[in-house]
This record gives C-alpha cells, sequence and structure tokens, in this order.
C-alpha cells in the first residue's frame, strides 16, 4: 500500500464567504447556482463604483495640482515684476515715500534684528541668524557634542590576540572583495 488517504477538505468562495466541498462536482454546482451568481454580480458592481470614485478623486487631485501651479506661477510672476521694480535704478521714487512692499520687508528686517546692506534693499524673505545645523559651530570647529561622540585614543598600543587579528584580516579582505564587486556599480549601492 503506497497511497495514502487525504482529506478533500474545502473550498472558500470569496464572493459567497462560505465553505464548499473541494471536488469538481461540489464547485460546478455552487458555481452554477443563482445565489454564487448574484454575489458575482454585486461584486462586480462594487468594484465599478470604486474605481468610478476612484478616477474621479484622481481628476480632482489633478484639476487642484493644475489651479495651484497656475496661482504658484502667478505669484511668481508678480514677485518677479516687483524684484525687477526695487531693482530697477531708473525708476524714480520719493526719497520720503515708501511703497508697501519696502515697509514690510524693512520692518521684517528690523523684526529679525539683521540689516541688510545690499543695493536693491530688503533681503527677499527672512533673513536666518542662526547657524541651520546646530551641532556645527560657526566658524567650522567642531562641536563639543560631536568632539564627544568620536573616539579618543589613549595613545596605548592594544593588545590584538592571534585569532582578533586573523578576524580583522579576513574582514578587510572581504571588505576589498565587495568593493571590487561593486566598482560596475559606481558606488550606487554601497551597503556600508
Amino acid at each position: 500500500m503506497t497511497e495514502y488517504w487525504v482529506s478533500q477538505g474545502n473550498k472558500w468562495c470569496d464572493f459567497c464567504k462560505i465553505y464548499i466541498s473541494n471536488n469538481p462536482l461540489s464547485i460546478r454546482t455552487h458555481e452554477l447556482g443563482q445565489r454564487h451568481k448574484d454575489n458575482v454580480s454585486k461584486k462586480l458592481a462594487t468594484m465599478r463604483k470604486e474605481s468610478a470614485v476612484k478616477e474621479k478623486q484622481q481628476k480632482e487631485a489633478a484639476r487642484a495640482l493644475k489651479a495651484i501651479e497656475a496661482k504658484a506661477k502667478q505669484s511668481y510672476q508678480k514677485d518677479l515684476a516687483s524684484f525687477e521694480r526695487s531693482n530697477d535704478p531708473s525708476a524714480e521714487l520719493e526719497p520720503n515715500k515708501k511703497s508697501a512692499d519696502e515697509a514690510q520687508s524693512s520692518s521684517a528686517t528690523k523684526r529679525d534684528g539683521v540689516a541688510s546692506s545690499s543695493k536693491g534693499g530688503a533681503a527677499p524673505g527672512r533673513v536666518v541668524s542662526t547657524p541651520l545645523n546646530p551641532t556645527r559651530a560657526v566658524k567650522g570647529a567642531p562641536s563639543s557634542i560631536a568632539v564627544n561622540k568620536r573616539k579618543r585614543d589613549d595613545g596605548k598600543a592594544k593588545v590584538i590576540s592571534k585569532e582578533e587579528a586573523e578576524a580583522l584580516k579576513a574582514r578587510e579582505a572581504a571588505r576589498k572583495r565587495m568593493e571590487e564587486r561593486e566598482k560596475p556599480f559606481m558606488g550606487l549601492y554601497k551597503s556600508y
């Protein structure tokens, strides 16, 4: 006796959410039944509705993005025009009168505590006086945070056992092999 008895088990119908016997006759009978056909048609109808809603949302998002882009382009053109007017030496402005843009930009520089020294007036935007990276000092010297993270050499020679030396040598050889293997990729996939 080389054959073993195996139970046929049950088959799950995703549309009807029920188990049926896993033999061709039961499966065919179930699939030809009215209940299964109704469930399949309901599932297809919901899929169509969902895809229509999703397509509508994508169109609305694309329309909104186009509107945003148009407004951004219009604003950019307006900014360029005002920048060109402020840098135009032939424009005659009375010294006692300031335009609304100049008054606003001068108040912004006074608020930030930094005065602009350029010819064209105030800087276009907010002037940042603090460094962007707090761990990096202004003049290029490493900060105390970065110094404390580094390992310090005590000047003492470490005693390395024979096994450790062999392991370090094997690790270095493996690293070199990996570099040679990755040379055609030009360092795009470095994992270290």
